[in-house]
């Protein structure tokens, strides 16, 4: 294991999205939430209210909890937060299956991905790693205590949310997302610790980037800082760092997706930053 320092990201989690923009487009934050058409209005208005180039979905970060049976808070003002966890018993956990990307929100976010590409939009497609929904559909301290005493229970509960996962990834790149921003933020290498990390979380992680890396097509994925970072601290991948220039971060991620084709993720930075530091972070999974 090389040492590494985690990056630090200095973003919000938590986007709030203002009383005014709602006002103006006369929808409800609770229907923006779950509606593909104002789901698009909303995504595109807060891209314009940001002067951004991107429209970014979905709106936060408990589509695929939701999508597994958890239920979901919607608040405007704190951000959506899990009300009702989908597991309360470890043994419940041969009870999940695998999403179905047909139905809920989340189909209704892949709905408002196509309206978006058919107006000629450019589009994010935010995906929440596997620690972070694993703890969204169970309580976080009886995700831990299975951790340590029901490691076969965990492993089905990750192979069904990896599962998920790379089924998601590979229709939002079938849908013609521009860039796909993975983000674990309660499963990296600080929050878990260097063991669980290397055997458990990153695993889980390194396991779906291995699986799209080859079908991604024309799309990159920008892995969190810490989560990237997390991942060549256990040395499931290794980076190359390359020069670039542009008016902005995306702008450099733009250019070098246009000139270097063998480039399927980077990460070391963070979206939220949206600034040029000079490189892009070619991660290279092992």
């Amino acid at each position: 294991m090389v040492a590494a320092s985690i990056f630090k990201c200095v973003g919000q989690e938590v986007e709030i999205i203002p009383d005014s923009i709602l006002e103006g487009l006369n929808i409800s934050y609770e229907e923006s939430n779950k509606n593909a058409h104002e789901m698009a209005i909303l995504a595109k208005a807060l891209k314009e209210y940001k002067n951004e180039k991107y429209c970014k979905l979905p709106l936060c970060h408990t589509v695929e909890a939701e999508a597994f049976g958890s239920k979901v808070i919607f608040d405007q003002k704190v951000g959506n937060r899990i009300g009702k966890y989908k597991i309360n018993d470890i043994n419940l956990v041969e009870d999940i299956s695998l999403i179905d990307l047909n139905r809920g929100r989340v189909a209704e976010v892949l709905k408002a991905i196509n309206i978006l590409k058919k107006n000629e939009e450019n589009v994010i497609l935010n995906i929440t790693g596997p620690f972070s929904v694993a703890t969204s559909v169970m309580d976080s301290q009886l995700f831990y205590r299975a951790v340590r005493k029901d490691r076969e229970k965990i492993n089905r509960l990750l192979e069904i949310i990896e599962n998920s996962i790379v089924k998601l990834i590979l229709e939002g790149v079938k849908q013609g997302v521009d860039f796909i921003s993975f983000a674990d933020p309660v499963g990296t290498m600080d929050i878990v610790g260097p063991k669980i990390y290397k055997d458990i979380s990153g695993q889980s992680t390194y396991n779906i980037l291995k699986r799209v890396e080859s079908r991604l097509g024309k799309t990159i994925i920008h892995i969190c800082g810490k989560t990237s970072t997390s991942l060549e601290a256990v040395g499931l991948i290794e980076i190359e760092r390359i020069k670039a220039e542009g008016q902005d971060y995306l702008d450099i991620i733009k250019k070098i997706k246009g000139e270097q084709k063998d480039i399927k993720f980077i990460g070391h930075w963070c979206l939220k930053l949206n600034k040029s530091n000079g490189e892009i972070i070619n991660c290279k999974i092992k």
